[in-house]
């Protein structure tokens, strides 16, 4: 099995050695460091990643700006990326999601947690993917959380029928899931796309809404176990009129002698 590459972007060394270290000896991947924002672009042009860890802070092309640089650039645009974060500022946290990015890894970070959640990126990368289609960017993000926070998908999002169509030809789509609100396309519209090629016609193809999907999720996840105290020991009558209803229940007899 090829080994994963994992970038990691940071100016502080101490971080690079630690990150470095920790991955390579608990993970099967390649990781490649570099200090900046301009040598992490210069290297994402050059070479093909995995998985790129970004830190926010840092000086002159800071990660966020990073971000903006790699979305915006055809060549790189889908690599995926966890942010480095000592900063819980709304602000960055929001520009970072308006990017595409929900990943977290808090500053300092303890070994456990960074291949924790290193693994579970690159499971989610190399799992089935969904094309999310609507025009508020923010439902769609929003959706796009709660699809991949409940299921071992990832979600890939467009806003116009352009951007779906091109990402329908570049990826190997599992399923259409479209918000029951758009307006700017139809439900008819957006079939006559799929039949339009052979390849797209075998795609499965949904409407739904936010409310409908967590309606959806509430009825697939289990509900939580609520903790109860532990009920007083049964007399043996009780026993024997479990066992009965037991018995009775399943249709034979039970080789337990009461």
């Amino acid at each position: 099995m090829r080994k994963k590459k994992i970038l990691v972007i940071d100016d502080d060394s101490m971080n690079l050695q630690i990150a470095k270290m920790v991955l390579t000896k608990k993970l099967p991947c390649e990781v490649f460091c570099v200090d900046s924002g301009a040598d992490g672009l210069e290297f994402l042009r050059r070479e093909h990643v995995d998985l790129v860890l970004l830190d926010i802070l840092m000086p002159e092309l800071d990660g966020i700006e990073t971000l903006a640089e790699i979305r915006a650039d055809s060549r790189i645009k889908d690599v995926p990326v966890i942010m480095l974060s000592a900063t819980g500022k709304t602000d960055k946290i929001q520009r970072v999601s308006e990017l595409g990015v929900r990943d977290y890894i808090k500053k300092p970070f303890l070994p456990e947690d960074l291949v924790t959640r290193v693994q579970k990126k690159l499971d989610k990368i190399h799992s089935e993917e969904i094309l999310l289609l609507g025009e508020d960017e923010a439902e769609l993000l929003e959706t796009q959380s709660l699809i991949e926070e409940n299921f071992p998908h990832e979600v890939i999002t467009a806003t116009s029928p352009a951007a779906a169509e091109e990402i329908l030809r570049e990826r190997d789509i599992k399923l259409v899931l479209a918000s029951a609100e758009m307006k700017f396309i139809t439900g008819f519209e957006i079939l006559a796309l799929l039949a339009a090629e052979e390849k797209f016609g075998a795609i499965p193809f949904a409407l739904t809404s936010d409310k409908k999907l967590l309606e959806l999720i509430a009825k697939i996840k289990p509900a939580p176990v609520e903790e109860t105290p532990p009920l007083p020991l049964a007399t043996h009558h009780e026993k024997k009129k479990i066992a009965n209803v037991v018995t009775s229940a399943i249709g034979y007899e039970l080789d337990v002698r009461i």
